[in-house]
C-alpha cells in the first residue's frame, strides 16, 4: 500500500520502527483537500487532519510511503481506533504522476471547532514540513495557524525537548 503522511506520519525514521518496510517514495500533493488543525486529541488540544473542500485550489503537501500491506496492522487496526480512518485518495508527485494511497482522515464525531494544537505541537509539524521539503508556501500557511501555549509545564518541556 502507499500511504499519504502529512503532519506526524511524515518522520519516515520513526514511522519505520512501527512498519519496518516503510519506504519514502517522495513529496506530494493531495488535491480537494485542506490541512486543518481539527482532530480532538487525548491531551484536550487539536491535533492535525486533512478536510475534503470544494475549494480548486484546495492542496495538502505531504510524503508518500510505501509500505507492505502485511503490516496495516502495526499502525492502524479499527478495532482500537475509532477516531481515524484511512480514505483512499488520489495524489501527485512532484512530476505529475499519479499514485493510488490512502490518507489518515478523523472521523466526524472526532472533529473540532473550538480547540487548538499546543504549541509544541504545531512547531513539531512545522519542523517535520521543512525537513520533508514541503514547499515554502505552504509552509507558510501552517505557521500563521493559530496554537496555544501548554498548560502542563511539564508536558510542554518534555516535548520542546524531544523536538
Amino acid at each position: 500500500m502507499i500511504l499519504f503522511a502529512y503532519a506526524g506520519n511524515m518522520n519516515v525514521e520513526k514511522f519505520a520502527k512501527t512498519v519496518p518496510s516503510a519506504k519514502k517514495i517522495g513529496i506530494a500533493k493531495l488535491p480537494g483537500y485542506n490541512f486543518a488543525f481539527n482532530s480532538t486529541g487525548e491531551d484536550e488540544s487539536a491535533k492535525a487532519n486533512v478536510v475534503k473542500s470544494f475549494d480548486l485550489d484546495a492542496m495538502v503537501w505531504g510524503l508518500l510511503i510505501e509500505l507492505d500491506d502485511e503490516e496495516r496492522s502495526n499502525f492502524h487496526d479499527p478495532t482500537w481506533s475509532s477516531v481515524l480512518k484511512l480514505e483512499p485518495v488520489l495524489c501527485f508527485d512532484l512530476a505529475d504522476n499519479i499514485y493510488h494511497a490512502e490518507v489518515f482522515v478523523t472521523q466526524p464525531h472526532a472533529i473540532t471547532t473550538h480547540l487548538l494544537p499546543y504549541d509544541w505541537y504545531h512547531t513539531k509539524i512545522l519542523k517535520l514540513a521543512i525537513a520533508a521539503g514541503l514547499p515554502e508556501p505552504y509552509i507558510a500557511q501552517i505557521k500563521i495557524m493559530p496554537c496555544k501555549v501548554d498548560a502542563d509545564e511539564k508536558r510542554r518541556e518534555r516535548r520542546l525537548k524531544n523536538l
